[in-house]
């Protein structure tokens, strides 16, 4: 193909377009270069294709659902990058779980995949799951002082990311816990910004909680 630029041209369009519409993702742009024009570091068509077969046999997106809350993601992984370079070929998956074993038996998948493609596998940065408890004291207690404050019950969310009460119940297991605070507006970012009025029920919430708590 490093030969036809043409050909190169066309073979991008047509995945664009599948990609496009396969996906709903209509900004998704893809092209392509002549190899002499990457100085001769092109992969060549077996490396591609171990490349391509690395990719097709890795799992990605969401593996399964929560049974006890509807909509919830509760185990997933997605490939954050895949860089090449003289040393070699390197994909770096983000894994996330509400269940610690399924988190633990997703990276297992991850190596055993690795060492049929004759790779490295290493495994670092974990973050202990936080399972959802189906009776918690603590959270009825929260929603009952919220209502006769408030006037309305709180409203009982969960996300698919890590938070601290993970390394808490790492240490205690079976903690009863609860995550709130203030709103919050560009988490993680320059913007990043706090409500001051919700700091102030918070406030209010939190004492509150912790006089009633029984």
């Amino acid at each position: 193909l490093g030969m036809h630029p043409e050909k190169i041209n066309e073979i991008c369009q047509t995945l664009e377009e599948e990609i496009r519409t396969q996906y709903d993702e209509p900004e998704v742009k893809i092209y392509g270069e002549d190899a002499d024009a990457l100085g001769g570091n092109a992969l060549t068509s077996q490396c591609s294709a171990t490349v391509i077969s690395l990719l097709n046999a890795v799992p990605n997106g969401v593996q399964a659902w929560s049974k006890d809350i509807e909509g919830l993601v509760e185990t997933s992984l997605n490939l954050g990058q895949l860089k090449a370079d003289g040393n070699g070929l390197t994909a770096t998956f983000s894994v996330r779980s509400s269940v610690n074993k399924d988190k633990i038996d997703l990276i297992d998948t991850l190596k055993e995949i690795c060492d049929r493609f004759g790779g490295r596998f290493d495994s670092r940065g974990h973050y202990p799951a936080w399972e959802y408890k189906k009776d918690s004291k603590l959270r009825e207690v929260m929603c009952r002082v919220h209502e006769r404050m408030y006037g309305k019950r709180a409203e009982v969310m969960a996300i698919h990311a890590g938070l601290e009460c993970g390394l808490f119940t790492e240490k205690f297991p079976g903690l009863d816990m609860v995550s709130f605070g203030p709103t919050l507006r560009g988490v993680h970012a320059p913007g990043e910004r706090l409500d001051l009025a919700s700091l102030d029920k918070f406030v209010a919430l939190l004492v509150d909680l912790v006089t009633n708590y029984r």
